[in-house]
Order: C-alpha cells, then structure tokens, then sequence
C-alpha cells in the first residue's frame, strides 16, 4: 500500500443482492433476524472486498473490535471504516492513510412518510429550521430531500466518533453557508447523494478537496458510479470566520 495515500471509498449493495460467499443462514431466524443477519453478511462482505482490492490482511475482519459506545473497528494504524445500513441497503466507507483518519457514514431509505417539519423543529438549531424550512437555502424544493439532507448529515457527523442520536441537537448545521461544527468530530469535509437508491451522506476527517469513489456490487463485481455531483459542506472549519 506504499504510495497510495489517501484512499476513501464508500461501496454499497442491496442485501439480496448474491454475493460469492459459501455460507449459509442459521436455521430458524425469524423474519427480522434473517434481515440482520443478510445486512450483517453484505457489510462483511463489502469490507472483504475493499481489503482484498488494497491488498490488507484479511484476517483483521476476522477481529473486528468495538469501543465502548458500540462501532467497529480493526486494529491497524492506517484503516478507519464505518457501516450503515437502511431498509434492504448497506453501504461502507472506507479510509486508507499513513495516519489513520476519522470517516463516518449514513443512508436512509425511507420506507413511510413523517412528519418532516416537526422532527426538524425537535431538534435543529435556529439557522437549519431557517434554511431548511422558511427561506430554503438548498437545492431541494422537496421537504423530504431537505429533512433527509439534515438527518444524514447529523448522523455521519456523529458517527466518525461512535456518538449515537442522543447527540443529534449538538450538531449545528448552517445551511445557507454549507458548514457543519460539532465537537464530537474533528475537522473535514462531508458529502450528501440524494441521487441514488437511498439518501446517503459521509464525513471525512481533513482532506480538503478529495472524494470518494464510489461503487455499487452488482452482477457480480463493484460497478463505480460517476455520474452525480454531492452537495458539499465544511465541517468544523477552521477558519472561524467561514
């Protein structure tokens, strides 16, 4: 891996999706059990893949570890990942770099409509209930697009560190000037996808201007996509002015 600095990618599959792995479901799952547990299966799967292609050792996903407050890790100085999972899809972002970098992850298939605006007011700050709700400063005229916008971005935010939603409110989000701070992350950049079968949304530690490949598994191999654009924001800028 000597020269390949730094590597971010984020790849995804929808859990049937059929992936060459030999082994099979414990018997008797119940319904929702046998939906962990393909989800679990995939996001193996999909890190399998991203070690194999960057030549890692395989044996590290065989002890992937936890801390206290539940996300995954492997015990390496230059890999951090995260995992993220909605509905019948999951995604993982990948991080390769000489010292090891903060990624975090999120994507919500939305499978009923809510009550957009009320969940917003319950837990946005002043300046995101103004520019997502009253002025609009986005490119979304749908409110679904602008919640989801909001909801993902909190989460990977959040979940570079491994806080979970109890700390969503202490996300400050400023849409109008596309900046994000926080103190349960450190400085970076994070992309938003509204285009692809899922809302998706990662953070990165630092690198400025750089962005990940992205690749869907189907049909049997990792098919990157190219076609869209994020919407990107500063987090945590230190510029204190921005």
């Amino acid at each position: 891996m000597a020269n390949s600095f730094p590597i971010i990618e984020v790849v995804f599959a929808h859990y049937d999706e059929p992936i060459p792995l030999p082994f099979l479901p414990p018997a008797e799952l119940s319904e929702r059990q046998l939906k962990r547990w393909k989800s679990r299966r995939t996001a193996h799967f999909l890190l399998t893949q991203l070690f194999e292609k960057y030549q890692l050792p395989l044996n590290l996903l065989d002890d992937i570890q936890r801390t206290q407050s539940g996300r995954p890790f492997v015990q390496h100085e230059n890999i951090d990942f995260n995992i993220s999972h909605s509905g019948e899809w999951v995604a993982v972002i990948f991080c390769y770099h000489k010292s090891k970098l903060q990624v975090g992850i999120d994507i919500e298939h939305p499978q009923k409509i809510r009550r957009y605006a009320d969940l917003l007011r319950h837990y946005a700050n002043a300046e995101e209930i103004e520019g997502l709700l009253e002025r609009n400063h986005t490119p979304f005229t749908e409110l679904a697009d602008r919640f989801y916008l909001s909801w993902c971005l909190h989460e990977a935010v959040l979940k570079s560190q491994g806080v979970g939603i109890v700390k969503l409110s202490e996300v400050q989000h400023l849409p109008l000037q596309r900046i994000v701070r926080s103190a349960y992350c450190p400085a970076g950049t994070l992309h938003f996808y509204h285009q692809l079968p899922f809302y998706l949304c990662y953070f990165y530690q630092d690198l400025a201007n750089s962005l990940a490949i992205i690749s869907e598994w189907k049909d049997g191999k990792l098919q990157k996509i190219s076609d869209f654009q994020p919407l990107v924001y500063q987090v945590n800028p230190r510029n204190l002015n921005a």
